[in-house]
Parts: structure tokens; C-alpha cells; sequence
């Protein structure tokens, strides 16, 4: 069923028909997957379905459908576990095979998916799956019969296809403030690597003399346990804990700070970020692989402190490195004195995997010796980080919410509203559009990752656009008096088929920016980016918008004014510009305070 590649290239099978484990880890170059992600385990499925579903992942392994695209062999065992929900429903209903699925039980089946809460995304992989069966039945033994493949029609997914369920799809992002204490609490973590390694370095000194003459627990109490105390760590655990969050630490940075998908940092290895000169600025980079879409090398635009993140990723993943290399020595020397041919493929496989990790920096210890860290630990890593830090979050944090997560905090970096992101906006050298226009421009880049970014960008503009058309906004600046008559003057909202589409037809053509104080909606003529230095000038032009978000900058322009002008050594000129500007500064807190007294 399943095959691997030998030193010499020749193929060996690692998997048989029989076998109760198909083994697909030859095909999974992928990082962050566990062993039972690359397993079918048939034990696992009732014994009356095990032949049809064995027949049917057989055929999807080997064959395509007429007319249709084969499946990518590392998908198998993940489509294996939607067939076998499937299994155990008709098992539990009476059902031993494929042939004997009706149309109404394909309904109750659906029902019953719904009814557990199932999003559509997951629905429709369940469609998808159950339809390939009927396609695929000149091949199998037992398929599902016409009637029932009739049954399987993705327009009964609705939301997936309707207006506005791209949105509501959307992966949880994780809020920014949140996101700021995250990522400030892995950089003081990160900037405790030092004393941290250091001390793993000396114990494991220690341990290895200690070790030939005293036994392991005489060990920890008469070294360890002092060693780490005098750390300041409470005991030996919390030390343990705090070196395992050194590689959560690291895994924040880089995933907030680039938005690489899980596995695509789980296959960054030593060197992977680098810098490069373009035009007299200096870009740092980090380059991986991905398996999204295709297989090959990417890059992805980073900060400077992802360079730190990852040499410290190497000095704590390098004992497990050397680890690895010690036993692919030893597993390359039984494979060559390996009589039996199935010894041969599992020593094969092993080699492979082994050679997989000899250089990946997202490594974890495990039974089977280092391992690359999958999701799935990854993920209780980053909850224990957070409790550990204090930070507490609504939803479980996982690592497929750090890349919306990343584009949102680029558009608001770009957009520059007031959140508590100052630790994020030093080290986002480039989150501007300067790097968004990089993305686009590069043919090496993520460019889902971009689409994503240009994608938040319209979310933020089409909501702002919103906000100032509500009754209550108050507007200043010159362009915010006229978008307060607009609605009147030219767009009846009763004209629209909802009130999102009379907004979208006010956002068309916009090019909103922020200058820290204000929205600049100019095109061709504005004031050079002068008014970035000097808010008065955006009191009034026609192209700035001030909104309410801007009230406490206001404030403080208005006090700083008032301040300037009491000094008496910037001459006549200088109290007479301080004098105008602390006018303008009056008049719009006046439009969006109008209550306040000033």
C-alpha cells in the first residue's frame, strides 16, 4: 500500500493490504504532524466497514477519478478519518456498507453533522469525500449507489456560498492588546535565553560526570535541585518549564511577526533568516518551505528580532540535533545489516525522517527520540506560556490564529489608530505598505499572505467608512464636513440593497491612510506629507477626516499648544504660529466634543 525510497533509490514497501497500520510517513515531508497524523489506524474502524473503507483509501491512494485530479497522498490519512465518522455512524445505525446507504440516511448523516455543530468548511469536506466514493465506483467493490451519491449536494452547505460568509469563515483573530502582552511577554522571555541556556549547559555538563558514579536521583538532589534554586527558579520543574518556553517564546515572535503558517515554521532550520540590501535599506528575511500550495522554498518579510528568535531556536534545539544525528549513524548501520525486507523499509523510513529533522529548529523530545513539534503540542504550549504569563484569553490560542492575527496588526500598523501595540511597532520595522507593495512585488513571496493583508485592509476601511456614516460620529476636518452631507446630497441609503453596499459605493476609490492624527483621503494634490509633522494643517484641508478616534490626540495637541505659547523664548513668530494652531486645534475639538468645555 505504501512505499519508501531507500538510500540507493530503490523502493521498498512500508505498508501492506493487510497490515492493520497503513503507514504514509514516506509521503509527509511536512513539519508539525504528528505519527498518528501520517497513520491510518484500522483498529479504529468498525470491523464490518473495514474492508469497503480499505478498498476505497486504496483506490484514492492509486487512482483518479474519471475526468477528476488524484489525491495528493499525504491527504489520505485525514480523509481517511472523514470516512471513518461516516463508518461509525452507519455502523451505529444498522448500516455494513457503502451499497446500502440511502438517500435518506445520507440526509440524517448531514443532519446529524449540523446538529453537532459542524461548520460548513467541514461539511462540505464530508460532501466532497462521501461523493469521491461514487465517483471512484468502478473501482472499488462496494461504492455508494446512485440514489444516495444524488443526496450529496454542496448548495445544501448554503453559508459557504451565500454573501458575507467569507467573513463569518474567517479565522478567529486574537485581540491586539492580547497580542501585544503575548508578544511582549516572549521577548522578556526570550531576553532570559542566555541565562537559561547557560544553565541547561551546566547541568547536563554535570550530569554527564555525575552519571558514571552517582545514580540519577542522587544527582538531582545534590546538584540540580541547588543549581536551579539558585537560578531563582522555585524547583526543578519550573526551570524545565521555563526552557520549554523559550521554544514557545520564539514560535510567538516569528509566527506574529511574519505570519508563516505552523508548518511552514516548523520546517525553518539553522540559517534561515538573512538580510538583504535593497535601495540603502537593510530587509531581513525568513526563508522556509510551505506545502499550501505546491511544495518549494518561500520567504517570507521579517523584523530584525526574528534573527534572535531563531539563533536562539539553534543553541535550544541543538542537542536534540545532535541526537538525531547519533541515531540516524545508528539506524544507517542496522539498515545496512537489515536481512528482512520489511525491516529494510521501516529502517528506511526511519532514516528518512530522521534526515527530515537533522536540521529543523522546532524540535520535541518524545518517546521515539526528537521529534518535530506538531500542531497539537504547539498549541498546549502556547496556552501554558500564556497562563504562565498571566495573559488570559476568551478562545484557546492556537497557532492558526497568529497569521490574521498578523495581517490585522499590519493594517492597523499601516493605519496607525491608537492601540497598545508600541512593543509590536518597534520591532515591525516594514509593516507598512512599503512591505505590502514588497509582497506584491516579489514572485518568491506569500502572496496568499498579501491577499490576506489587502483583504484586512478593506475589512478596516469598509468599518471606518461605516463609522463615519453613523448619525452620531462627529466629523471634523474639511473632507469630514462633506462626508457628514453626502448621504443627503447625493446617496439615498434606501436606493441600496443594504447598507452595506451604499457604504462599499462611499469606500470605492478611497485611499484612506492615517497620519497619527488624522485620515488623509488625498490622491494627486495634497500637502507633501507635511501635515504628518504638523497636525494644524489637517484641521481644515479638504482631505483629512478626523473622527472621534482622534479626540484624546486633540486634547493633547491643544495642551502642548498652550504650553508652547508660555515659553518666552521662541520669539513673536513662534507664539503667533503656537497661537494659530492652538485656534485649530479649538475648533476641532469643538466639531467632536461639541458638549466639552474647552
Amino acid at each position: 500500500m505504501t512505499y519508501v525510497k531507500t538510500v540507493d533509490g530503490s523502493s521498498l514497501p512500508l505498508s501492506y493490504y493487510g497490515d492493520m497500520v497503513w503507514d504514509y510517513t514516506p509521503y509527509f515531508p511536512h513539519a508539525a504532524r504528528g505519527k498518528w497524523d501520517k497513520e491510518i489506524q484500522w483498529q479504529k474502524t468498525p470491523p464490518e466497514w473495514i474492508e469497503s473503507l480499505k478498498g476505497a483509501i486504496s483506490a484514492f491512494t492509486y487512482r483518479k477519478p474519471p475526468g477528476g485530479v488524484q489525491l495528493d497522498p499525504a491527504t489520505i490519512p485525514k480523509r481517511s478519518i472523514t470516512l471513518n465518522a461516516f463508518a461509525k455512524w452507519c455502523s451505529a445505525s444498522g448500516i455494513q456498507r457503502f451499497q446500502d446507504v440511502r438517500a435518506f440516511d445520507i440526509a440524517r448523516y448531514l443532519q446529524k453533522l449540523r446538529d453537532d455543530g459542524v461548520v460548513d468548511r467541514t461539511l462540505a469536506a464530508h460532501i466532497s469525500i462521501l461523493r469521491r466514493v461514487h465517483e471512484m465506483r468502478a473501482f472499488l467493490a462496494d461504492s455508494l449507489n446512485a440514489e444516495a451519491a444524488a443526496a450529496l449536494r454542496f448548495d445544501q452547505v448554503g453559508a459557504l456560498w451565500e454573501p458575507g460568509a467569507a467573513e463569518e469563515r474567517r479565522t478567529e483573530l486574537i485581540p491586539l492588546r492580547d497580542a501585544a502582552r503575548l508578544f511582549s511577554a516572549a521577548l522578556a522571555h526570550l531576553n532570559m535565553a542566555e541565562d537559561i541556556l547557560c544553565l541547561r549547559d551546566d547541568l547536563d555538563a554535570d550530569w554527564r560526570v555525575a552519571s558514571t558514579r552517582v545514580s540519577r536521583h542522587h544527582w538531582g538532589d545534590t546538584f540540580k535541585k541547588p543549581r536551579v534554586r539558585q537560578a531563582g527558579f522555585k524547583d526543578a520543574h519550573e526551570f524545565e518549564s521555563a526552557l520549554a518556553d523559550l521554544r514557545t517564546a520564539a514560535y510567538i515572535v516569528l509566527a506574529q511577526s511574519t505570519g508563516c503558517r505552523v508548518h511552514e515554521l516548523g520546517d525553518i532550520r539553522v540559517g534561515s533568516v538573512y538580510s538583504e540590501v535593497i535601495d540603502g535599506e537593510t530587509y531581513w528575511w525568513l526563508k522556509s518551505a510551505t506545502r499550501k500550495i505546491g511544495d518549494g522554498p518561500e520567504r517570507w518579510l521579517a523584523p530584525e528580532i526574528a534573527q534572535k528568535a531563531v539563533t536562539i531556536l539553534e543553541r535550544l534545539s541543538e542537542p536534540l540535533r545532535q541526537g538525531v544525528a547519533d541515531e540516524l549513524a545508528v539506524v544507517e548501520d542496522e539498515y545496512l545489516a537489515a536481512e528482512s525486507e520489511i525491516g529494510r523499509a521501516r529502517l528506511a523510513a526511519r532514516i528518512l525522517e530522521l534526515k527530515r529533522n537533522s536540521t529543523r529548529l522546532f524540535l520535541s523530545e518524545s518517546s521515539r527520540g526528537a521529534v518535530s513539534t506538531d500542531t497539537k503540542a504547539h498549541n498546549k504550549q502556547l496556552q501554558a506560556f500564556a497562563r504562565r504569563k498571566g495573559i488570559h484569553f476568551e478562545s484557546p490560542l492556537s497557532t492558526h490564529r497568529f497569521r490574521r492575527t498578523y495581517a490585522v496588526i499590519v493594517v492597523h500598523l499601516n493605519k496607525g489608530p491608537r492601540i497598545d501595540l508600541v512593543t509590536l511597532q518597534h520591532h515591525y520595522k516594514h509593516a507598512s505598505v512599503l512591505m505590502t507593495e514588497w509582497y506584491a512585488a516579489l514572485p518568491e513571496t506569500d502572496k496568499e499572505l498579501y491577499e490576506l493583508i489587502e483583504n484586512e485592509t478593506n475589512y478596516f476601511d469598509l468599518a471606518l467608512v461605516d463609522h463615519w456614516m453613523e448619525e452620531a460620529t462627529p466629523l471634523a476636518g474639511g473632507l469630514g464636513k462633506r462626508i457628514k452631507a453626502y448621504p443627503g446630497r447625493h446617496h439615498q441609503p434606501m436606493f441600496f440593497k443594504s447598507r452595506r453596499a451604499f457604504v462599499e459605493s462611499i469606500r470605492e476609490g478611497l485611499n484612506i491612510r492615517s497620519t497619527g492624527h488624522s485620515w488623509c483621503l488625498a490622491d494627486a494634490r495634497d500637502c507633501g506629507g507635511h501635515g504628518l509633522f504638523e497636525a494644524p494643517r489637517c484641521g481644515d484641508c479638504a482631505n483629512g477626516v478626523i473622527d472621534d478616534q482622534f479626540s484624546d490626540v486633540w486634547r493633547n495637541i491643544r495642551a502642548q499648544h498652550i504650553e508652547l505659547i508660555e515659553m518666552p523664548d521662541i520669539g513673536p513668530g513662534g507664539q503667533e504660529k503656537a497661537k494659530k494652531s492652538l485656534a485649530v486645534a479649538d475648533a476641532v475639538l469643538a466639531q467632536l466634543i461639541p458638549n466639552e468645555s474647552i
